[in-house]
């Protein structure tokens, strides 16, 4: 006999008429079939959130430095203090999201954060000074914080059968936004300048990123009404049909003589558990505590990249233009759809806990090979140019040889961003409940989030003071990052520790 659950949580045994055989079926589980449709428009949700953070890449710095006066890797000071106003916000708001989004629903937080996105996207290419595109992080950073509400609906969606699949796909469309975004930033960025006979009103030159963000802003829009009118509710309690779902593939074997019967969801599926209860489960603390340590890196990665390809290279940056910002940030994202389109196997090959150790300490290679673009950049000047020191500037033809040196870091990153599916996995496979499945969401967002918060301000400003002081030949900031990698190998150890 197999027991289902209604909630996503299964509980199986089965029993045979012959006592001579095992009691639990030796045939491989076979995956549940997926709701297509509505994962389909989960993701189509979640591509906006990635697209309207990336777009600004490529000329972030570039409207930094108009707005606030500064030059070269000064910047830093400045674009750190603007990245963390947005992760402040956003870490304040997800653990918000995540409570409402267990009580009233996962559709209504989505598309407020969905809406919110496409106004404050809109207003961003609108500031006129520093203080103001502070103010827009700060406002933006609160309704981006709605991811763990779109985990949630990803975790409802599927079983432990089948979310070796779901997730993987789920990043998959990340990455995707990881392509769109900056490439939508690097193109329209500045369109006066780009097509002088087109954008021929003053207008666009007085507001050079504002087409960026018109773009982005009604793919947000989108978003917002396919939220509304397409998605079904997921949270138990809150479905309209509330009958549970009858697969027509059974979860044992074709061949197992099991049967399935429906079962009461327990009080865990129904009754969300409080923060004090769910920090209380080590497995589940350590989970939360490796989250916060996989956003620090990636968050301390994207700022310095951002600042180093934006930086001169007398400075120890690469001086690339937006469009070539742009071109590299969105080879990223690319190369993360290859590398998780073999996630399942992966997974099933190597464990869950073996390929997020590995993840993490891709990190830690990938801060060890980000000197070697800068100083490829370097030589490549000095032997057009010998006797002229480099000053920067975007007038210059990249080499293949600069752009290889450039791509080893990059995809070294993006074998460490494998570790942001996974962590989702973690989460949903160590949350008590579906009920609490938005709160386990929440904290581990909301530890992502807090890392993002710091790490953003500490890495820019550690690039622009060893840049600009010249501190151990202008690398000060990688002997940082190296250490701090390998703290954070340290926490995801632990997951394994309190498992075993």
């Amino acid at each position: 006999m197999t027991r289902r659950h209604s909630s996503p949580e299964r509980i199986i045994a089965a029993a045979t008429t012959n006592e001579s055989e095992p009691l639990l079926s030796k045939h491989t589980a076979k995956p549940n079939p997926l709701p297509k449709a509505q994962l389909a428009i989960i993701y189509a949700v979640k591509l906006t959130l990635p697209i309207a953070t990336t777009q600004t890449m490529p000329y972030y710095n570039l409207l930094i430095e108009r707005l606030a006066a500064s030059e070269g890797a000064e910047t830093g000071y400045y674009s750190g203090l603007a990245h963390s106003a947005f992760a402040v916000t956003g870490f304040i708001s997800m653990f918000v999201w995540g409570r409402v989004s267990d009580s009233r629903g996962r559709i209504p937080v989505i598309f407020m954060g969905t809406a919110g996105t496409a106004v404050f996207t809109l207003l961003f290419g609108l500031s006129q000074t520093f203080n103001s595109l502070l103010l827009n992080r700060l406002l933006a950073g609160f309704f981006q914080g709605i991811t763990g509400a779109i985990h949630s609906v990803v975790g409802e969606l599927s079983d432990e059968t089948n979310q070796s699949t779901a997730f993987p796909l789920y990043d998959i469309v990340s990455a995707l936004g990881f392509v769109i975004g900056p490439l939508i930033g690097g193109t329209f960025a500045d369109p006066a300048k780009e097509w002088p006979e087109v954008f021929t009103d003053p207008f666009w030159k007085e507001y050079p990123y504002l087409l960026p963000c018109l773009i982005t802003s009604a793919i947000s829009t989108v978003a917002a009404l396919l939220s509304v009118f397409a998605l079904e509710e997921t949270l138990p309690g809150k479905r309209k049909n509330k009958s549970p779902v009858i697969e027509e593939e059974p979860i044992l074997g074709p061949e197992s003589s099991a049967t399935v019967i429906d079962v009461p969801p327990t009080l865990e599926d129904l009754q969300p558990l409080s923060v004090r209860h769910l920090l209380s489960i080590p497995v589940l603390r350590a989970v939360i505590a490796s989250s916060g340590a996989l956003g620090l890196a990636g968050s301390c990665f994207t700022n310095i990249f951002i600042l180093m390809a934006y930086t001169p290279i007398r400075q120890g940056g690469l001086a690339f233009s937006p469009a070539q910002i742009g071109r590299a940030i969105s080879s990223m994202g690319a190369v993360s759809i290859l590398l998780k389109l073999c996630m399942p196997k992966l997974l099933r090959r190597f464990g869950t806990l073996g390929m997020f150790d590995f993840a993490m300490l891709a990190w830690m290679a990938t801060f060890a090979a980000m000197p070697l673009a800068s100083f490829v950049a370097q030589r490549a000047v000095s032997a057009v140019s010998p006797t002229t020191p480099p000053v920067g500037g975007f007038l210059r033809e990249t080499s293949t040889r600069e752009w290889v040196a450039v791509a080893v870091p990059l995809f070294l990153s993006r074998l460490g961003c494998l570790a942001f599916s996974i962590i989702m996995i973690l989460t949903r496979d160590h949350a008590p409940g579906s009920a609490s499945l938005g709160t386990a969401n929440g904290l581990a967002e909301l530890a992502q989030s807090l890392a993002s918060t710091v790490g953003p301000t500490i890495a820019s400003s550690l690039f622009a003071v060893s840049a600009s002081k010249n501190l151990l030949g202008g690398y000060l900031w990688v002997v940082f990052m190296l250490l701090l990698s390998l703290l954070n190998c340290w926490v995801a150890r632990r997951i394994r520790n309190y498992r075993d």
